[in-house]
């Protein structure tokens, strides 16, 4: 007796002999499964010996003297399949008895049928299974993310590729206590380390929590998102690591060009209002808190910009004009207090917002900036610049006097300190 499945039209695989035949595992036949010679679906269905798979016929110790198929696909669900019996000489006499008694026949049959399509449907589904696990593990290890799946027993969790060379742990499935530590581990060597411990705190209070958070590691930025198993952590929990490095130093990028200046890396027009507008508003408050104090401190703003500019570029070209910028606000940079505000205004033009700041130390602040201008020439190649540079200071009037109004006196000074001969500070009182 052959255990039989098909696996095409005329593509027969032989399972399981009884008694054991030798061919190797998985050997195909091509050979067709007979269809039904008879009305009844029960019946067996008598063969010739020329109706035998050639690769059968080589295998068997004995002539065969009687065959007979029956097919068991109408009580299975999946797969074709049947059962082959081959008798020699010797029990050829059992084989008629049986074809001449048709309620043994039937009795066989219904033994028979029945148990084989299920085994075979359950065959049919295990190899999926394996197969369908199989394409999973592939998936799950080839993705670009880094996937841990954790058991809802909570006792394993699954480790992909990625997520163990990120967490420094095996791939597959490790224990639960090793997953726990390699993740501490990984976000205590975070920059952002302090903030994680603060974000993963919902997790000790809610089984069911969803967080996202940017794992800043080694260099790269790790989007990790973890939620629950069909939003019930009963199920277990995944941890989705995403490496948004590029997208994250692209959006920085972004965000740094539509605020800052190009050629010298200070903030642009644009953005200094809006900062120096936050520090207005928090002035106002703060002031509100301190009206006690005797000498509050405020806000001011500088303009300067270089003297004789336009000559620097018609008799050194461009290029060196872009470098006397650079260096200009090179040195402005070093010369301001932690919390004062600089930018490029415009051309040749800069501007400096004050904070905590009185007039002599607005004063004190501006001297500083001219002094540093002049007291060392620009070096470009062999070309020796001098420059200086004229500044108009305003400090604010009052809680209620705008931003731009204060900007619109410090011009108006500057406008002076250039009408007086350049190279100097004016914050005239108007």
């Amino acid at each position: 007796m052959i255990a039989l499945q098909q696996h095409a039209v005329d593509q027969t695989v032989p399972l399981r002999s009884e008694p054991p035949l030798s061919w190797h595992r998985g050997t195909a036949w091509s050979w067709r499964i007979p269809e039904k010679l008879s009305n009844d679906a029960g019946a067996l269905q008598f063969l010739c010996a020329a109706d035998l798979p050639s690769m059968l016929v080589t295998n068997l110790t004995f002539t065969p003297a009687k065959i007979a198929y029956l097919n068991c696909l109408d009580l299975g669900e999946r797969v074709a399949g049947g059962l082959l019996f081959v008798w020699d000489a010797s029990q050829a006499s059992k084989a008629a008895t049986l074809c001449s008694n048709p309620s043994s026949q039937q009795h066989l049959i219904g033994l028979l049928r029945p148990i084989y399509a299920r085994l075979l449907d359950a065959r049919h589904l295990a190899e999926e299974t394996i197969e369908s696990g199989a394409r999973f593990n592939d998936i799950f290890n080839s993705v670009p993310q880094g996937v841990v799946v954790v058991s809802g027993l909570g006792k394993y969790a699954q480790v992909n590729q990625v997520a163990s060379g990120l967490l420094n742990i095996s791939a597959g499935y490790v224990p639960l206590d090793t997953l726990a530590h390699a993740m501490r581990a990984a976000r205590t060597r975070c920059d952002n380390a302090a903030d994680l411990e603060s974000v993963y705190l919902v997790l000790q209070h809610s089984l069911n929590a969803q967080v996202t958070a940017n794992w800043e590691l080694d260099e790269c930025i790790w989007r990790v998102d973890t939620h629950p198993v069909l939003n019930d952590a009963h199920n277990g929990r995944v941890w989705l690591f995403q490496d948004v490095t590029a997208q994250i130093r692209l959006e920085r990028m972004l965000r740094r060009e539509a605020s800052h200046d190009p050629l010298t890396g200070l903030l642009n027009r644009r953005a200094f209002f809006d900062l120096a507008q936050a520090h207005y508003l928090a002035q106002n408050s703060q002031d509100r808190a301190v009206l006690d104090r005797e000498a509050p401190q405020d806000l001011a703003v500088l303009m300067f910009d270089i003297d004789h500019f336009k000559k620097i570029n018609d008799r050194f070209g461009h290029p060196v004009g872009d470098k006397v910028l650079r260096e200009v606000a090179r040195r402005s940079q070093a010369q301001l207090r932690e919390g004062d505000v600089l930018a490029r205004y415009g051309g040749e033009e800069f501007i400096v917002l004050l904070s905590q700041a009185n007039q002599a130390t607005s004063r004190a602040v501006a001297e500083r900036l001219r002094l540093a201008m002049q007291s060392q020439a620009v070096c470009v190649g062999e070309k020796v610049i001098p420059i200086h540079i004229s500044v108009g200071l305003a400090l604010r009037r009052n809680k209620k006097e705008m931003l731009a109004s204060t900007i619109e006196r410090a011009d108006k000074n500057l406008y002076i300190a250039k009408r007086e001969g350049r190279n100097r500070v004016v914050d005239a009182i108007d």
